[in-house]
């Protein structure tokens, strides 16, 4: 007889769990992207406009600084030692953070009605002007301005670099996340198709399988919880795993590509520029 703690259902349920904490670290991550990407694209626009009010009711209050780029956010707790409820400010410097309090679906939604409503979600004209002042201020006592040229060609080559890194990572992670919606919208004709081999080389093999899988000559036992370790390979000496996975190792449009030279083989005598209802 089982006991309760290795129940059939109460392994289902962890294993349930593990799976939900892997695909809400995946949805932290890409939101964190795709709203720190929004600020960085909208940097310069932001500043014209000043500190955001997005939200100030009982639940949320939520400040965005676009010089500084932090929010200020309230925590509201209840003090133990008289059992009163209180309101502490607290900064956030940071996006992953920021989407730890607040959905970002939401974030989103509230620029959306500060826009409906600008005199109830913007600064006063009085607070902006000084704002714009310590700005100014700033510029004006740049550091850099003082070092030698070279110095500063160093410093600009440092940040240029480091912006095209970070774009670079940016691009990363919407391929990967490209591929991960192929694959998911491809289950169904998947199913039809069957296994397409895409790589077949001594030291490198890779078949997209018929459930939206992939199995890898990848050596993954360093990447556990990447691999779908319940999925058993149906060739030996391979691995099961996901589009996140394989995306890492090999670029998405290749991978993509494989794809239509694999389906242009196995089915010579179709016509794949015709479009079908």
């Amino acid at each position: 007889m089982s006991t309760p703690s290795s129940s059939p259902r109460i392994v289902a349920l962890r294993e349930l769990a593990s799976e939900a904490e892997l695909e809400r670290r995946d949805f932290l991550y890409e939101a964190t992207e795709q709203l720190r990407r929004f600020l960085e694209q909208n940097r310069e626009r932001l500043r014209e406009i000043g500190p955001i009010k997005l939200v100030d009711n009982e639940q949320d209050y939520l400040l965005y600084h676009p010089v500084d780029q932090t929010w200020t956010t309230r925590l509201t707790y209840q003090d133990p030692a008289d059992s009163e409820w209180y309101d502490q400010e607290q900064l956030v410097d940071t996006v992953s953070e920021l989407l730890e309090l607040y959905n970002p679906a939401d974030i989103f939604s509230w620029l959306i009605e500060a826009s409906r409503d600008a005199p109830a979600h913007l600064v006063s004209a009085d607070e902006l002007a000084r704002e714009e002042e310590l700005v100014e201020g700033a510029t004006a006592d740049d550091w850099e301005a003082g070092l030698p040229s070279s110095q500063q060609e160093t410093l600009a080559a440092q940040r240029l670099w480091q912006l095209a890194d970070a774009y670079r990572t940016q691009l990363g992670a919407a391929q990967a996340q490209l591929l991960r919606e192929f694959t998911s919208n491809a289950e169904e004709v998947l199913r039809r198709t069957g296994d397409l081999p895409l790589l077949d080389e001594e030291d490198d093999m890779l078949i997209l399988r018929a459930d939206g899988r992939f199995e890898t000559s990848l050596d993954l036992s360093d990447r556990p919880e990447d691999v779908v370790g319940s999925v058993e390979a149906r060739r030996p000496g391979l691995m099961v795993t996901e589009a996140k996975t394989i995306a890492a190792f090999y670029d998405p449009a290749d991978i993509l590509h494989w794809v239509t030279d694999a389906l242009a083989e196995r089915y010579p005598a179709v016509d794949f520029s015709a479009v079908y209802e």
